[in-house]
C-alpha cells in the first residue's frame, strides 16, 4: 500500500521515509521492505531514539515535515494509509503542503526508561534480564507497543521473522494480558 502511494506522490517531488523499530537491526526489517517492492528509503531505529524524541510508544506513525524541515503533522500509533481518511491526508499534504491539525498524541502518556534498560541488557547478552525489564515496563506503560513487540520478538521469533508478522497472535497476547 505504501509503495503504491509513494509511486503516486513521487511525481510531485514528495519523499517518503519509513522507519522500522527493531533492536535486531536492518537485517530483520529488510525482507519486509524487499517483499513490498518498496522504492522508498527505510531505516531501522535500533535504539528507539525517535520514540524518545517524539514521545510515541507505538507504531506505525505518520509524521509530515515540509520542505523547510518544519513538523506540520503527527499521528502516533495506528497511522495506516489503508484508512481512506489517512490516505487522503497524506495526498492533500503532498499536493498542497497545507498545515494539518495536530495528530492524536497523548501528552500525558507515561515516560519510561525500561525500553533503553532492556535494550542495554539485550545487547550485553542478558536476554532474560531484558525480558524482565520489558515486562516491568509494560506493566507501567501497557500501551508501549514498541517495548511489547521487542519482548514478543525475542521470545517468539517465529511470529515475527518467519514470513508474515502474525498479527492474530499479537491480538491474542493482548487479550490474554501478555
Amino acid at each position: 500500500m505504501w509503495q503504491q502511494m509513494y509511486a503516486d506522490l513521487k511525481a510531485n517531488g514528495t519523499e517518503l521515509l519509513s522507519i522500522a523499530v527493531d533492536l535486531r537491526g536492518p537485517d530483520k526489517a529488510r525482507p519486509y521492505h524487499e517483499a513490498a517492492g518498496a522504492e522508498f528509503t527505510t531505516i531501522v531505529d535500533e535504539e528507539n531514539a525517535l520514540a524518545r524524541v517524539f514521545g510515541y510508544n507505538a507504531i506505525p506513525n505518520g509524521v509530515f515535515i515540509d520542505e523547510e524541515g518544519i513538523l506540520r503533522f503527527q499521528y502516533y500509533g495506528g497511522f495506516n494509509v489503508k484508512n481512506d481518511e489517512m490516505a487522503e491526508m497524506v495526498t492533500a499534504f503532498a499536493e498542497s503542503g497545507s498545515v494539518l491539525p495536530d495528530g492524536s498524541k497523548d501528552a500525558d502518556a507515561p515516560v519510561s526508561d525500561h525500553f533503553e534498560r532492556g535494550l542495554s541488557l539485550f545487547r550485553s547478552g542478558d536476554i532474560d534480564g531484558a525480558s524482565q525489564i520489558w515486562r516491568e515496563g509494560i506493566v507501567l506503560d501497557p500501551q508501549n507497543w514498541n517495548m511489547r513487540k521487542q519482548l514478543w520478538a525475542i521470545e517468539n521469533p517465529d511470529k515475527f521473522y518467519a514470513g508474515d508478522v502474525d498479527y492474530g497472535w499479537q491480538k491474542e497476547q493482548v487479550e490474554a494480558g501478555r
